[in-house]
Order: structure tokens, then C-alpha cells, then sequence
């Protein structure tokens, strides 16, 4: 009789272990529920809050910024985002120093232009400097060649349409610095 009552506590909590894992899984979806009562929409800074005359489907001939003077009070202008010319650059500001370059500068400069190598948005040759300086630092720190030249890739290549491009780039602004700048 020990034995029957034994195995049917055992078969029972069994099946209560089981109803209570499954019962447990079948609620978990969170990705559905939301986070707040509050309904999630959509507006549109241009909306038609002034201009209800046009068809919901027709384009409007109206310029941005008429449609924004339309806008409700509070959203009638965008915000101003130009700097502020008053501003000074503070003196430890940490940019470009606007020093001259010196010669070994110049001719690496040089040796890119000729090389037709350029850097995308280094107006100011800062990037092709610091390129320099990286090459000149990684090769006497004993840099694997093959890392120095995926780093100098990886900064050449926005500027070029393919991988084989960016390598040859990459090629001639290390030879650049090696022999006019290190």
C-alpha cells in the first residue's frame, strides 16, 4: 500500500510540475504588449493643420517653409541651428593648430596630389597627416604591415568605389609617408 501511495504522489506532482511549466510558456509574448496605455502615433512636422483645402492624395504646391509658418502657435518656426558667430574657439581647444608645414610635410602632401590620392572630407589635410604619422609610428614600433595597411584602407576607403581601389590608395599613401615623411 506504501508503494501505491508513494508512486501516486510521485505521478501526481509529476503532472503538476508539467501543467505548471506549460501554463508558465504560454504568456510570454512581450512583443505585442505595450508598454503604456498610451497609444503609439505618427505626426508629421509639416502637417496639414492650415492648409485642409488640398486633397488628401494631391501633392501640395506649397513650399516647406509656408507650411511650417502655417503650423499651429508653438511650431510656427524650426529652430535655429546656425553657430553663433560671436562664439570664440577657446585656446586649449583641441583642432587643427593652423601651423605651418614643415618640409617633410609638404613633400608628402605633395607625393599624395601627384599620386592623385585624397582623403573624403580632409579639407584641411589633417587625416592625410595623421595617416603619416601613423605609418611613420607603426613602423618603427615593428607594426605588422599587414594591420598598418588595413588601418590606412579602412581611411581611404570611403573615397573609393571598390576594394581594389582602396588597396591601391592605401599602397601609395604608405609609400608616400615611408619615403617622404618617416
Amino acid at each position: 500500500m506504501t508503494t501505491k501511495c508513494a508512486r501516486l504522489v510521485l505521478a501526481v506532482t509529476g503532472l503538476a510540475l508539467a501543467l505548471g511549466s506549460v501554463s508558465a510558456c504560454s504568456d510570454d509574448s512581450t512583443a505585442s504588449a505595450p508598454i503604456t496605455n498610451n497609444p503609439v502615433t505618427t505626426t508629421s512636422l509639416y502637417s496639414a493643420a492650415g492648409s485642409s483645402a488640398s486633397a488628401p492624395g494631391s501633392a501640395s504646391a506649397e513650399s516647406p517653409s509656408k507650411a511650417v509658418s502655417d503650423a499651429p502657435s508653438g511650431t510656427s518656426k524650426l529652430p535655429e541651428t546656425g553657430p553663433n558667430p560671436s562664439t570664440k574657439v577657446p585656446d586649449s581647444f583641441p583642432g587643427p593648430s593652423g601651423a605651418p608645414l614643415d618640409d617633410k610635410a609638404r613633400a608628402y602632401l605633395g607625393a599624395l596630389k601627384a599620386a592623385n590620392v585624397t582623403f573624403m572630407g580632409d579639407n584641411d589635410n589633417s587625416v592625410a597627416l595623421t595617416m603619416a604619422k601613423y605609418v611613420c609610428g607603426a613602423r618603427q614600433k615593428g607594426t605588422d604591415p599587414g594591420m598598418v595597411k588595413a588601418f590606412v584602407t579602412a581611411s581611404v576607403g570611403p573615397g573609393t568605389k571598390t576594394v581594389e581601389e582602396a588597396n591601391v590608395k592605401a599602397d601609395k599613401v604608405i609609400r608616400a609617408a615611408e619615403q617622404h615623411y618617416c
